[in-house]
């Protein structure tokens, strides 16, 4: 009986009984809590807002004006504007934390900001997330590049690590309040009620 035994062993044939006592590393199913674009698929906060009464002119000034007084920790620079069409175009940025050579290091997260208006409605659209270089350069990293799991930015589970975390909560935060802050401007109505 140890002869067969020793056979058996020797040949693999209860080795598949052995290998099913280690568990595979369960990877979890992060979902992006970002909005996305459905066409580009990139990070995207945007709508349509109706303002009954309200002519382009008006929406197009209330538009620029809030381009051009925007709070952040950089200024709004107007990139594009074009009255007749209704659209006017800009870019921001603020500091996230990002590991950058093992250091973790605030850099530069820009966003493009669009507003589109026409008689008695606007559409805003702020996407275009990307990391700065660091080195004061134009943004070279879009925001999306990060969002997909590897081994750089998402831990052993599968989910984003701190800096990655730190980052998504940022663009959230001052996502949410850009749109809010457009929208105020653009209809002249307190801040929305999230009640």
């Amino acid at each position: 009986m140890k002869y067969l035994l020793a056979m058996l062993l020797s040949a693999g044939v209860l080795a598949p009984a052995h290998a099913q006592v280690k568990l595979p590393t369960l990877r979890a199913a992060w979902v992006n809590p970002l909005p996305k674009d459905s066409l580009t698929g990139k990070i995207s906060f945007q709508g349509v807002v109706q303002v009954p009464g309200a002519t382009q002119a008006t929406l197009y000034a209330r538009a620029k004006k809030w381009m051009e007084t925007a709070p952040g920790p950089t200024k709004l620079t107007i990139e594009s504007q074009d009255a007749t069409a209704g659209k006017i175009t800009g870019k921001t940025s603020e500091l996230v934390m990002q590991n950058l050579f093992g250091a973790n290091v605030q850099v530069p997260l820009w966003r493009t900001i669009v507003i589109q208006v026409k008689p008695g409605r606007f559409r805003y659209q702020i996407t275009d997330f990307a990391f700065d270089s660091g080195k004061g350069l134009a943004p070279v990293t879009p925001l999306e590049n990060y969002l997909t799991p590897n081994e750089l930015t998402f831990d052993h589970n599968g989910y984003p690590k701190p800096v990655l975390q730190s980052a998504i909560e940022a663009v959230q935060r001052s996502g949410r309040q850009q749109a809010t802050a457009i929208r105020q401007a653009l209809t002249g109505k307190a801040a929305d009620d999230n009640w």
